[in-house]
């Protein structure tokens, strides 16, 4: 299924080696294309993170766009209660001010330097924002300010694509569309429906919570590679993947309705 640009795992890895490694992954001018990425995955890279963002832009060129995940750290966590354990809250955090232009990301050291570039804009949402630069950014940014999953929404109704640079899909929060696109079983709704008394005492404009088992994404690597939608290719430590969002969120839809089980277990 993948290919190796380098397959040594000390070798340095150049800003031309992941560039024809996104080459090879049919990345080209033009394209909009999200990214997730781990710096330290890919081993020693000379330039360190610039020289990712660099070779994404040059292979993109002018007229592609470039989106990142940069989701907040103005969140402090809350111990929770026993009761909220045993109701099934796997965390809860109280959301702090935010400021696109100066609150840090915990999104990974490619993402943090990507939104302080020069014409790099980034949404409002205090807790999930994206940041894009590119002909697309504005329109992306725009749709980000209501949510992270409506930005990924208008990236997949550009054809865009997701790339993962030595992470996988379980960092791929644009997966949730598919969610909306399914009728959950009862047994699955149960279980991450909060109580509405829950969700009162935390409204999510002021907390961030999470309710149940959360979708194990991961699951679909498997299922992208033997349908050939995503590709990979090898840069120094790291697997690189690349998939159209559309195909990948219609994969998801056909194998969250058949198999819904498999994600939420």
């Amino acid at each position: 299924m993948g290919s190796k640009v380098s397959n040594n795992s000390t070798a340095r890895v150049s800003k031309e080696d992941i560039m024809v490694a996104l080459k090879e992954l049919g990345l080209k001018k033009g394209d909009s294309v999200g990214v997730h990425s781990s710096l330290k995955s890919l081993g020693y890279v000379e330039g360190g993170a610039d020289a990712v963002i660099d070779a994404l832009f040059e292979v993109v060129g002018e007229q592609g766009t470039v989106v990142m995940p940069t989701y907040s750290t103005n969140r402090i966590e809350v111990e929770r209660t026993p009761e909220q354990i045993a109701m099934g809250v796997p965390w809860l955090f109280k959301i702090l001010p935010y400021d696109p232009k100066a609150t840090p990301c915990w999104t990974g050291v490619i993402a943090e330097i990507f939104r302080k570039r020069k014409g790099v804009l980034r949404s409002l949402h205090r807790m999930f924002s994206l940041a894009a630069k590119g002909p697309r950014a504005q329109e992306i940014i725009e749709a980000a300010n209501t949510s992270g999953i409506e930005g990924w929404k208008r990236l997949l109704e550009l054809e865009g694509y997701v790339l993962l640079i030595g992470v996988g899909l379980d960092r791929c929060t644009a997966m949730h569309i598919a969610e909306q696109r399914v009728e959950l079983p009862k047994s699955i709704k149960d279980k991450i429906t909060p109580p509405k008394t829950f969700v009162e005492e935390y409204p999510q404009d002021e907390w961030e919570w999470d309710f149940g088992p959360y979708p194990d994404f991961k699951q679909m690597e498997e299922p992208c590679l033997q349908h050939k939608i995503m590709k990979t290719v090898q840069v120094g430590k790291a697997t690189l993947k690349l998939v159209k969002l559309r195909d990948l969120v219609d994969l998801y839809v056909q194998y969250l309705e058949k198999w819904p089980d498999l994600f939420y277990h």
